[in-house]
Formats: structure tokens, sequence, C-alpha cells
């Protein structure tokens, strides 16, 4: 009986060996592989003409740390004055509102002004500061990026009235 374990094992470890290292890839040869490499003549370059100055590139519409949804304030949120602004700089996005209740907390015991707010597809954003111009939320994600490095600009989208 022990023998016919030892075989066992041993045409295990076999089987084992024989298949688990096989590459899938084909080989393909490279001509001239080995071939000692020839350099090139020199060659003299070409005269340079007088490079026109580009245009300014023009700035886009919208930045693209900028994203429109439509939102609206947790029912539990008691500061409407957040609304009243334009761009909202988002660094936490949760399914789980109990999650953005969580990193709310710890953002407002360390001095911060954090809101929840609720999208149209049922994700809660952790809102920590709201600004009425473009370039103050950016300098905003500026001095968070090391601690959240994916922060980003909310924008309230413009809702169209239906027919």
């Amino acid at each position: 009986m022990k023998r016919h374990f030892y075989w066992l094992m041993l045409a295990a470890l076999l089987g084992t060996g024989l298949c688990a290292c096989k590459s899938k890839q084909q080989v393909v040869s490279i001509p001239n592989a080995h071939a000692e490499a020839v350099s090139a003549p020199a060659e003299t370059p070409a005269p340079q003409s007088v490079a026109q100055p580009m245009p300014a590139p023009q700035p886009a519409a919208q930045p693209e740390e900028v994203r429109d949804e439509v939102f609206e304030l947790d029912p539990a949120e008691t500061n409407t004055q957040v609304m009243t602004q334009k761009y909202h700089v988002v660094v936490g996005s949760f399914k789980n509102r109990d999650n953005a209740k969580g990193l709310q907390q710890t953002l407002n015991a360390e001095g911060n002004a954090a809101v929840i707010v609720l999208n149209e597809h049922g994700m809660y954003r952790v809102l920590i500061a709201s600004f009425p111009e473009y370039q103050q939320a950016r300098a905003k994600i500026n001095t968070i990026k090391d601690r959240f490095p994916d922060a980003w600009v909310l924008v309230q989208k413009e809702q169209t009235p239906a027919n």
C-alpha cells in the first residue's frame, strides 16, 4: 500500500512538473539577430528654417477635472449655503451613505465643513469645500492632493425641463 502511494505521488509530481512551465507563445526567429551592427555614415544636418511661433492653445470649454452632475444635499444636511456655490471639491464618492458619513465626520473633526450630496445615480459625494470660481477650487485641490490625490471638481448640471 505504501509503495503504491509513493508511485502515485511521484506520478503526480512528474505530471505537474512537465506541464507547469511550458510557454504558450511561439518562438520567432529574427533574421540577422546575431549579425554585428554597422554604423551608418554621419549625415550632415539639413539647414533649419526659421521657426514660426505656435498659436496660443485655446482653453477648453471646461477643464478636464470638472464633472457635471445633477445632485442635491443629503436630507440630513443643514448647510444650504453650499448649494449657492458653483464649484465643489469632491474628496470621496460612496454608494453607501454610512461610508460617506464616516469621511465627513473625520473631515469635520479636523476643522473642515464637509457636506454630503446625493447625485442622480445614488452616489454620495463628500464635498470638502465649495467656491464661486474654478481657480479657487483648483487651488484647494492643489493643497490637498497629497492626502486626496483623486479629488475633483463637481458642478451642478443644468436640468432641462420635461415636456
